[in-house]
């Protein structure tokens, strides 16, 4: 829920209400992740003094052109509704008490704000934690546990520097009564002279894979449709917020083969991902090829600024789970390429089943990128590759039938690289071999070094069982050794319903795994915390970007940030038995807010 702040003078005051204290109330920061459920937390009592509570008052400290957020924490003694907009509440349950969250800012002209109510999800361990940032004006609270809602203040360019003082004001009322407010919390915002660059001007290389027809089973359109497209259109703008630097291309079908979904038999869940060029052959025996959706998607990818790098799955190693079918189809054929088409002699669907054939595809997706000016721009993405020789021979075979492809591949393991350093160039290493081998990695000057996490990476990472400084940390170590950019596989790879249940697959995934967002019912994402820590991290690492060319004694300086919240000068040793994410990294959200402050008062004496 989005307003603009209205001036009014209210004079911050906690709980106005005497005799039996009905609610409590205080301020989080926005890395703060509430949990329920933990053994021993008495998360329905009200004590009065729980620690959870004791901050009434929160300092931000923003640039221009920039955004600050906190979470107000609320707890009722008995059912409510919680509300962040302007609409009446009344409840099917009854004549439930409703409190209701505005914010205020008197003395900055062009402030706008919203609230959005932080959804619960239960982890594998049976824990429910906050997550999703749900677009609920009103939601109902039956079961007197505490309840948490992000607040997003964003600060226009044109403010002056300085600081300024607003409040969160709480309001009551059941059915026709008239509110009285109960509660004011205080914000106190630090804005310094620098405007904070755009997502559209980041250099973070960013690349979270999207996977349409996830999106479109969840909001049940059809595939490459108008329908469709208007709300990959909602994903993309998402994607765009972060600095997105890529865009996924399905060009065959199923190249993951669903992630192996058949084989989980405690919760069916369809995570096939369908190719966008559409395949006809002709009565003559001519292929023609329908490359308008694939086209229409890098398009809209460009207006939300997604620019410069297009990845192509499906073309090479393709993941085969033989046992249940899911194998090559053309023996000819050194991978597992699957392309299907309608064939006009007898209106039957089918798939290509010679090296031919599917040669002649793939020349014609060399020829329409070299017709559309975009050749240098695509990668032939491959996904850690269980079979070097097939791998091999794929490289071999598009050297010759498409030689202005580059390849990109992720890499689990170091071996292959250093076995055959020519294959390094658009490598991406996973962290779990990066941090064993990062000084030989660097031997290697690869373009645009680039790492990632996945599901077997404990930290840092992530997962609902993350520390959501976690996914903060991410840009600032991506920065801090000399990489380029960070990627990630999971933005929309849910499970069948997962704002029922996250959990999918676990061990192997841990919940949160496959997703950064939840698809919303009015087809949009509903972001989460982990996609808001993220996204501050990636602005991080812009300042520190603009540090390094502005500052002389940048590297000195830098050095002496990084050492607040990352522990070790090198990062090899990472993952000793024992060890955990505080082991290595500050858990610490003061430290990372002290590099914040640190990086934008060093681009104002720059």
């Amino acid at each position: 829920m989005e307003a603009k702040t209205r001036g009014c003078v209210l004079h911050p005051l906690v709980f106005l209400k005497e005799t039996t204290m009905t609610i409590q109330c205080g301020l989080q920061s926005e890395s703060f992740k509430l949990k329920e459920g933990v053994p021993d937390s008495f998360d329905r009592v009200m004590t009065g003094n729980d620690p959870l509570f004791a901050q009434k008052t929160i300092r931000l400290t923003t640039g221009r052109r920039d955004w600050a957020a906190f979470q107000v924490l609320l707890q009722v003694n008995e059912p409510y509704t919680l509300s962040v907009g302007r609409r009446p509440a009344f409840s099917p349950y009854g004549a439930l008490p409703n409190y209701r969250l505005a914010f205020e800012m008197d003395d900055m002209d062009g402030l706008t704000y919203s609230m959005n109510p932080i959804g619960m999800v239960e982890d594998d361990d049976g824990i429910h934690k906050a997550d999703i940032l749900l677009n609920d004006e009103v939601i109902h609270v039956m079961d007197r546990l505490k309840r948490s809602v992000w607040c997003e203040l964003r600060i226009p360019e044109e403010v002056s520097p300085g600081l300024y003082k607003g409040n969160v004001h709480i309001f009551e009322q059941t059915m026709f009564e008239d509110e009285r407010k109960v509660a004011s919390l205080t914000v106190e915002l630090e804005v310094i002279n620098v405007v904070v660059p755009e997502p559209s001007e980041y250099s973070f290389q960013l690349e979270l894979w999207q996977h349409g027809s996830n999106i479109a089973r969840k909001h049940e359109v059809a595939l490459w449709s108008d329908e469709h497209f208007a709300v990959l259109e909602n994903y993309v703008a998402s994607l765009g917020q972060l600095g997105q630097k890529s865009v996924t291309v399905i060009a065959s079908e199923i190249p993951w083969s669903g992630q192996g979904c058949f084989r989980i038999t405690n919760y069916y869940s369809d995570l096939f991902e369908y190719s966008m060029i559409g395949v006809e052959k002709s009565k003559s025996g001519i292929f023609t090829y329908d490359f308008n959706p694939m086209e229409r998607y890098i398009q809209l990818c460009a207006k939300y600024g997604i620019t410069g790098v297009i990845d192509l799955f499906g073309l090479s190693g393709i993941w085969q789970y033989q046992p249940e079918g899911y194998g090559k189809l053309a023996d000819d054929y050194p991978d597992g390429i699957r392309v299907r088409y309608l064939d006009r002699n007898d209106s039957c669907y089918k798939y290509m089943r010679s090296a031919a054939e599917i040669k002649e595809y793939i020349a014609a997706l060399h020829n329409y990128f070299g017709t559309t000016g975009r050749l240098n721009e695509v990668r032939i993405m491959t996904d850690e590759p269980s079979d070097p020789e097939a791998y091999r021979a794929v490289r071999e075979l598009f050297a010759v039938v498409a030689p202005g492809f580059q390849f990109k591949t992720c890499y689990g393991h170091m071996e292959p690289i250093l076995e055959a350093p020519e294959q390094a160039r658009n490598s991406v290493v996973s962290a779990g071999c990066l941090f064993k081998h990062l000084d030989d990695f660097k031997e290697l000057k690869v373009d645009n070094p680039m790492w990632y996490v996945a599901c077997d990476i404990a930290y840092p990472n992530t997962f609902i069982n993350s520390h959501l400084l976690e996914s903060r940390l991410i840009p600032h170590l991506t920065a801090f050794m000399g990489f380029d950019g960070f990627l990630r596989w999971n933005y929309t790879v849910w499970p069948d319903n997962p704002r029922e249940r996250i959990r999918y697959k676990y061990p192997f995934f841990s919940a949160g795994d496959t997703n950064f967002v939840y698809p919303g019912n009015d087809g949009r994402p509903l972001l989460t915390l982990r996609y808001m820590n993220l996204r501050r991290g990636i602005q991080e690492f812009e300042l520190t970007a603009q540090v390094k060319d502005r500052c002389n004694d940048a590297e000195e300086r830098l050095a002496e940030l990084w050492s607040k919240i990352i522990k070790a000068e090198k990062l090899q040793g990472l993952y000793s038995p024992g060890d955990s994410f505080s082991t290595w990294f500050s858990d610490e959200h003061e430290d990372y807010e002290a590099v914040r402050k640190a990086l934008l008062e060093m681009l104002v004496n720059a």
